[in-house]
């Protein structure tokens, strides 16, 4: 959610960068409950970058949620604006990020995650929860391992909570003057 006049930015990263899994088969869906426009904070993407290496996402030691590598370049980053109703869909492993919301309206956004049934969480899996939680196909004890760039979370963010929480401790940020 970004309120209207004050939605903070989200800084450049990779999804999978938060949580990777033993194959890259995933992919966000995000349903647009308002707009997405520029004004308000539109998703930002990088087309291609599914395909690259995960960018480093920690800061002295720490995971900091965005990308840090000092020479990273936003310049083919192309914005998403969807009208309310429509959906946005990105793989985990794309480099994005959204603009702050400077319009007086919100800019609401759901945001579903999928994966393959044999994708399993490298941080670990709740069975129960796994079983629960299929939309199609079979759960399976046997995760399918493939070979994709990882870089794990850890150690843990100096910062833990929500993605602007984690990313408020950044030193260099790309979408707002300083860091909070």
């Amino acid at each position: 959610m970004k309120s209207g006049g004050f939605g903070s930015p989200v800084e450049w990263h990779q999804d999978w960068a938060w949580y990777p899994f033993t194959n890259d088969d995933l992919l966000a869906v995000g349903v647009c409950m308002d707009d997405m426009a520029e004004e308000n904070g539109c998703l930002l993407a990088i087309p291609g970058s599914h395909k690259d290496r995960i960018l480093d996402h920690h800061q002295d030691g720490c995971f900091a949620g965005g990308v840090t590598e000092p020479d990273f370049d936003d310049a083919a980053a192309e914005k998403i604006e969807v009208k309310a109703g429509g959906i946005s869909i990105h793989h985990v492993r794309v480099l994005h990020g959204s603009l702050p919301n400077l319009s007086p309206n919100s800019r609401r956004l759901l945001l579903f995650q999928y994966c393959a049934s044999d994708a399993w969480p490298l941080s670990g899996i709740d069975w129960p929860e796994y079983v629960e939680s299929h939309v199609m196909g079979e759960p399976t004890n046997q995760p399918r391992v493939t070979n994709v760039p990882v870089r794990t979370p850890l150690p843990r963010p100096k910062r833990g909570g929500s993605i602007y929480e984690t990313q408020g401790a950044m030193e260099k940020t790309t979408f707002s003057e300083s860091a909070t």
